[in-house]
């Protein structure tokens, strides 16, 4: 006969259990330390067999050697966190992944520069305009492209041609290294790609048979007509039409430094035009102190202030004049950066925006963003180097430009007249043959 089942009260069968999962815990505790110690042996008998010449002179022959003592895990993690604090971190990069393509590797263009400048290749006109743009001391767009023009004038004058040969092919060969030179320097803007591109059709243009005198005397008559009525005379055009538009007691608000812009307020000054200047500045180049002293030297009442107020001072603006970089054919503004913003706070208290610029500065590029193409300046003008250098978690990133939508902007004022934004793509068009080589 079987024996009838016991019941067990419902503390027992807690006791049970309880003993069950402390005796399971044990043997998985007992499994782990048997693993470690297993682990710690291969390491140490593969140590003591070779050190094992070593300690037969310090151990007797009767007694066994000493096996050491296996490791705790906290003592492990404690030598592996040792060992990762001794590592070194490695070079930094600080890029930003986005503007990955606007990055340049800065040495190797350094030690290109000094091939071709020692080869003799470039002239030093470029060499000396290289380093002014590399240190921005010559800025801007005008005046890049002016000294570009001045540095290639002087080029094309002391130009050889060598024997048997023609004098626009081996001049476009003797430019080549010299136009690399700059832009390894800085990136050409879009004035400067524009004059080139026009220099180089006329030169490609000459006649075969054609001296070097008279294809020197032909160049720099094109040089100089191409400063004179794409420069001055469109800025003196520009003045006359932005004039019109600025009336007594008016309060223009201007960002940055243009010189278009500052020969605008000069000359209506001159012209007994009463108003006041607000001239919005912003880090790191505060270009705006330099319109400030050039205004206030010749009488304008101004006021200085920095970008983060405009939506302060703005209510009491009634026009915006606003420099630009280029025109793109979609429309859009490239300037300086920070123009945009003052473009979009200014049609949030319905100002007018006016953007005074040259034609020779349309381009047939596209481009809806500040990302595709830009320029980069340089990280320690942001902050200092000693900031961010050993700082993995800090990226400084120094844009120059940024684009502004036609939708901001009022109207463009350019030597032609007084246009909308969108119609960069006609004036590309319907302009004389020869300024239309600028695109092409």
């Amino acid at each position: 006969m079987d024996k009838p089942p016991i019941d067990k009260t419902r503390e027992e069968v807690e006791a049970e259990r309880k003993a069950k999962r402390a005796a399971k815990q044990e043997r998985k505790k007992a499994a782990l330390e048997k693993q470690k110690s297993d682990g710690f042996d291969q390491e140490n008998q593969h140590k003591n067999k070779n050190s094992s010449s070593e300690q037969s002179k310090y151990t007797n022959a009767n007694e066994p050697a000493k096996i050491p003592k296996p490791k705790t895990v906290e003592e492990v993690k404690d030598i592996k966190s040792v060992n990762l604090a001794k590592k070194p971190l490695g070079t930094m990069t600080h890029k930003v992944k986005l503007f990955n393509h606007l990055y340049t590797d800065s040495v190797s263009l350094l030690m290109e520069n000094k091939l071709k400048i020692n080869s003799g290749k470039v002239h030093p006109s470029f060499i000396k305009l290289g380093v002014q743009m590399r240190n921005c001391v010559v800025a801007g767009s005008n005046a890049r492209c002016l000294a570009f023009l001045y540095a290639l004038r002087q080029t094309i004058s002391d130009f050889l041609t060598p024997e048997h040969k023609q004098f626009s092919r081996s001049f476009e060969e003797h430019l080549g290294p010299a136009i690399d030179h700059l832009m390894a320097c800085r990136p050409f803007s879009v004035s400067m790609s524009n004059a080139h591109k026009y220099i180089m059709w006329h030169v490609k243009r000459l006649p075969t048979n054609i001296s070097d005198g008279h294809a020197k005397d032909k160049l720099e008559n094109i040089i100089n007509n191409y400063i004179y009525v794409q420069i001055h005379m469109a800025g003196k055009a520009i003045c006359i039409a932005a004039q019109n538009k600025i009336a007594d007691e008016d309060v223009i608000l201007t960002y940055g430094y243009s010189s278009l812009i500052e020969r605008i307020l000069t000359e209506a000054y001159s012209n007994n035009k009463k108003f006041s200047v607000i001239v919005v500045d912003s880090a790191p180049w505060y270009e705006g102190r330099q319109l400030l002293h050039r205004l206030v030297h010749n009488n304008i009442k101004c006021t200085y202030v920095l970008l983060s107020a405009t939506s302060f001072i703005m209510t009491r603006a009634t026009k915006v004049l606003l420099g630009a970089h280029a025109l793109l054919a979609n429309g859009y503004v490239m300037g300086r950066a920070g123009s945009s913003q003052i473009a979009l706070i200014a049609k949030y208290f319905n100002v007018p925006v006016l953007v005074c610029c040259e034609t020779y500065k349309f381009t047939e590029r596209v481009q809806t963003d500040s990302i595709v193409f830009n320029e980069l300046g340089n990280e320690n003008d942001v902050m200092p180097k000693e900031q961010w250098l050993n700082n993995r978690y800090l990226i400084p990133l120094c844009l120059r430009y940024d684009v502004t939508t036609s939708d901001l902007v009022t109207a463009v004022v350019t030597e032609i007249a007084i246009l909308p934004c969108t119609s960069v793509p006609v004036v590309l068009r319907v302009r004389p043959n020869d300024y239309g080589i600028l695109n092409k």
